[in-house]
């Protein structure tokens, strides 16, 4: 049955004795000795043991006495000073399992009454009370109120920690007696069966199996004489042996009845099973063939193409949209067909084979058709249009008249091969050679149509450049001239000077948008010319980037190359019987992704505009010949252009404008490096009075002209930094030759060669400043405040020198008197040798108002000869001595009030003398 369970133990001693009795009075633990006993509680099913054990020398446990638990009423304690562990039989349920290793706490000595009975010791609690006679000293002690609370506040701390150590021993003890009770529980798992078996006299080798062995004979042989003996005790048995024999047989009887009718039916299952299978085998026959029978049908519906779609790939017509939109449909039943996966090996079947290789040779020759078709329609549009163009060339005076360039598109061709977008997909699916070769043969086709529209427009630009190239560019005002060395005074006062500011004034209406202030004559058309060169340079780049963006586009579209184009010809779109909306042909269109698509482009652009280039390029060299200016006006309109479609799909119009613009870049370029040679090479040959270099004349006109060419040009682009990068250098030539040829002049270093070096400098400053400031040319506004600074600097020094000769000694004097005042008082001024009241009487003297009017004739004819009345100098620089001698008179009253204050001298010529008389000579010299 079931096992015998260890609740719990305890070890006892028998035949204890004391070694030392003196030990119980002194207090301490005394030493027993004793026989060691282990008192086992166990439990098998519902009753509870109690064994008395012994442990042997080698570890095992011996039992000595077994009692029931029931029988047990009460247990004597002998020594009531030592602990003792109880176990109450009423505490532990017979079939719980959770208690059996729990002890009842130790009883301490202190608690205990007498001994007794052990299951209801009377116990009593230490009384914490101080003792009587130490609380009354105590209180005999301590009369204040607030003294006793304290007191007694200190006594309720030391009891709370009294107690608090109390516990915290009984918790150690409880924990001490916990590891104790394992330490057994552990120790009392390991006794050993084989005590138990000694205790009821068995005696064991060892051998597990053996003694299993032995125990089952016995077992057997005790139910043998059982059985044997309830025999041999009644006589009724063997009546009873008897009808149980003849009842086996009649159940073997049954059994052979049963074995014959147990091998029937199993014949008869056989059969059943047998007819139930062939009945199986039927029905999936059956099922088979009805699946079989239904996927014959799909597969013939799903590879049978009508005859009809067959016969109209190969005849017919493909001339209208409904034409293709009806061969189209054929065709994608075929795709269909071909492109159809089957699975389970069917495509495989030859039937299957054969029907498709048929449908192949179909789809093969009808890709051939397309082919043919396509390639006779692209030269078929192509005559059609160049004969139009044939009938319309004898119109082409009319159109220089208009001077108006304007290309006409291909709109009779485009609307004729756009219904084709479809065959040209099919090709693109079915058969990727024709298609490539098809794209070549329509670039080939289209290339001499655009040749010979390019060829057009090029003749319409080319008659203007021949009339600017017919003038030669010594009429061309604008560009810098090599001069012969010659007296610059006939340039300054030579009879052609109103010629020019007339031919300023053209210019300036140019800039203005307006050539209606052009004065009349030849020189009207020649200006004309200019700004129409400009015009129709543009218009063309306009037209030929037009018809380039609208080709590329509508080859994309033809073709299949789009961003959004269908990938396969089941996705094709629907058939257009013409452009359905011309504005997105020419519109801007994104770059595509795949890079190959944008290759496969720009190689059918090349070929169809091949010639496009070079035309171009030979129209720019023939243009910048005839005036080299023309290279900026050109370069702004091609990239005008060129950023128009900047960032679109148009990869060969951008690769033609950035090859374009290298190009007149480096034309413009060569052109500045000319014009600064000649600049630097400029000579004048008169040592004196210079007056208006020549490249100084021609600067204004000049940058006018490339203002007009860079009108419409934004202010961070190409063409404004190269135009600004040329004035640039230009103006820090003329400058730097202006110094050379200044300090050429000054090489002596005597006052009328630096003289004549001032009027250099206020001449050619005061023409630049003047005509860049009238012009409005913000772009210079830089060299603009330059020249005026220059200006200013070199006519306050001309100035201060041409006054000297009317003034001379006086203003000598009065220069000393201030220098003077610089290391002396004023009052000390006077008694100076050479600046007493005596010499400035004398000075006075020499300066009378006839004489001032005498030197102011001179002065005004000296500085008349100077300047050009034409420039408008004579007035501003006569204005310029007016002030400065109004300056020297207020200077020199004040010095003659300030270190002569008691003279009473004073000048003997007024203000208003030097204003009247210098006003007189104005006029006069006007009438």
């Amino acid at each position: 049955g079931a096992a015998e369970k260890l609740l719990i133990h305890l070890k006892v001693f028998e035949d204890v004795k004391q070694t030392d009795p003196s030990a119980k009075n002194s207090g301490k633990q005394p030493q027993i000795v004793g026989k060691p006993r282990y008192l086992c509680l166990t439990q098998k099913r519902n009753k509870i043991r109690l064994y008395k054990t012994k442990r042997n020398q080698n570890g095992a446990f011996t039992i000595g006495k077994t009692w029931s638990l029931d029988d047990i009423r009460q247990i004597e304690a002998i020594d009531v000073r030592r602990h003792l562990y109880l176990a109450n039989p009423t505490a532990i349920p017979p079939s719980s399992s959770s208690n059996s290793s729990g002890m009842i706490p130790p009883v301490s000595p202190s608690t205990t009454s007498s001994p007794g009975v052990m299951g209801s010791p009377t116990t009593s609690s230490p009384s914490l009370t101080p003792s009587s006679s130490g609380y009354k000293q105590h209180h005999s002690e301590n009369n204040d109120p607030q003294r006793r609370e304290r007191e007694r506040a200190r006594e309720i701390r030391r009891e709370r920690e009294k107690r608090e150590k109390q516990a915290q021993q009984e918790k150690e003890k409880l924990r001490k007696v916990a590891e104790m009770q394992e330490k057994m529980a552990e120790k009392a798992s390991l006794m050993n069966v084989e005590e138990l078996l000694a205790d009821f006299n068995w005696k064991t080798s060892g051998n597990a199996a053996a003694l299993e062995k032995r125990l089952l004979g016995e077992l057997h042989a005790l139910e043998a004489a059982n059985v044997h003996a309830i025999i041999q005790s009644d006589e009724r048995v063997r009546t009873v042996v008897d009808q149980i024999d003849a009842a086996l047989g009649e159940l073997d009887s049954m059994d052979s009845w049963l074995l014959l009718y147990s091998a029937e039916l199993n014949s008869m299952g056989d059969d059943i099973r047998e007819i139930e299978s062939q009945n199986r085998g039927l029905q999936i026959l059956a099922q088979n063939q009805h699946n079989l029978g239904r996927e014959l049908d799909d597969l013939l519906n799903a590879i049978t193409i009508p005859r009809s779609c067959l016969d109209s790939l190969k005849y017919d017509p493909m001339d209208t949209a409904e034409n293709v939109d009806q061969i189209q449909r054929a065709a994608e039943k075929v795709q269909q067909v071909l492109k159809i996966k089957l699975g389970d090996g069917m495509q495989n079947m030859k039937a299957v084979q054969e029907r498709m290789a048929v449908y192949n040779s179909h789809s093969n020759k009808f890709s051939a058709r397309i082919f043919d078709f396509m390639k006779s329609q692209f030269d078929k549009q192509v005559n059609i249009n160049q004969k139009a163009v044939s009938v319309r060339t004898p119109s082409s005076n009319s159109r220089k008249q208009q001077q108006t360039l304007v290309a006409m598109p291909h709109t009779v061709i485009e609307d004729n091969l756009i219904k084709y977008q479809g065959f040209s997909l099919w090709e693109k699916e079915m058969e990727p050679r024709m298609y490539s070769e098809l794209q070549r043969y329509y670039a080939q086709t289209m290339a001499p149509l655009y040749e010979s529209d390019t060829r057009e427009l090029i003749d319409g630009v080319r008659p203007l450049y021949t009339t600017l190239r017919n003038r030669g560019l010594d009429e061309l005002e604008y560009i810098f001239k090599p001069e012969e060395s010659r007296p610059v005074r006939a340039l300054a006062y030579g009879a052609n000077l109103r010629s020019e500011d007339s031919r300023t004034h053209r210019y300036r209406q140019m800039l203005r948008g307006s050539v209606e202030g052009v004065i009349g004559g030849s020189s009207s058309s020649i200006d004309g010319d200019e700004r129409a060169a400009d015009d129709s340079f543009a218009q063309l780049m306009a037209q030929t980037t037009m018809l380039v963006t609208r080709e590329q586009n509508f080859m994309c579209d033809l073709f299949q190359y789009s961003q959004g184009a269908p990938k396969s010809f089941l996705e094709r779109g629907p058939v257009f019987a013409q452009i359905p909306n011309t504005n997105e042909l020419c519109g801007r269109r994104e770059k595509p992704r795949d890079i190959k698509m944008s290759k496969k482009i720009l190689d059918w652009m090349e070929i169809i505009f091949e010639t496009l280039e070079p035309s171009i390029v030979g129209l720019l060299e023939y243009g910048v010949k005839s005036d080299p200016t023309q290279a900026a006006s050109m370069l702004a309109s091609v990239e005008f252009q060129n950023d128009k479609w900047l960032g679109s799909d148009q990869e060969f119009m951008l690769r033609l404008c950035n090859s374009l613009m290298q190009r007149l870049t480096r034309m413009f370029e060569r052109f500045v490096s000319d014009q600064l040679k000649i600049i630097e090479d400029t000579k004048v040959s008169t040592k004196k009075r210079r007056g208006i270099l020549p490249f100084f004349r021609t600067f204004p006109l000049f940058a006018i002209r490339l203002e007009v060419a860079a009108t419409n040009v934004e202010p961070d682009s190409q063409t404004r930094q190269t135009v600004n990068d040329a004035y640039e250098k230009i103006i820090n030539a003329m400058m730097s030759s202006l110094d050379s040829i200044a300090k050429e002049t000054d090489q002596t270093g005597d006052d009328k060669e630096q003289l004549n070096a001032n009027i250099m400098y206020i001449e050619n400053m005061h023409h630049f400043h003047h005509e860049l400031r009238s012009n409005k040319l913000h772009v210079l506004e830089k060299w603009i405040k330059y020249a005026k600074s220059h200006y200013d600097t070199s006519l306050n020094a001309y100035i201060k020198v041409v006054i000297r000769r009317p003034l001379g000694k006086l203003l000598e004097f009065f220069e000393g008197v201030d220098n003077l005042m610089h290391t002396s008082t004023p009052e000390e001024v006077q008694f100076h040798m050479n600046y007493n009241k005596a010499q400035l009487r004398k000075v006075i003297t020499m300066y009378p108002a006839k004489e001032i009017k005498k030197s102011l004739e001179q002065l005004y004819k000296r500085v008349d000869k100077h300047f050009s009345e034409e420039e408008g100098l004579l007035q501003v620089v006569w204005r310029g001595i007016q002030e400065e001698f109004i300056q020297q008179h207020e200077k020199m009253e004040h010095l003659i009030l300030k270190c002569y204050p008691d003279t009473r001298l004073h000048l003997e010529f007024s203000i208003d003398d030097l204003l009247s008389m210098m006003s007189e000579l104005a006029r006069k010299v006007h009438l």
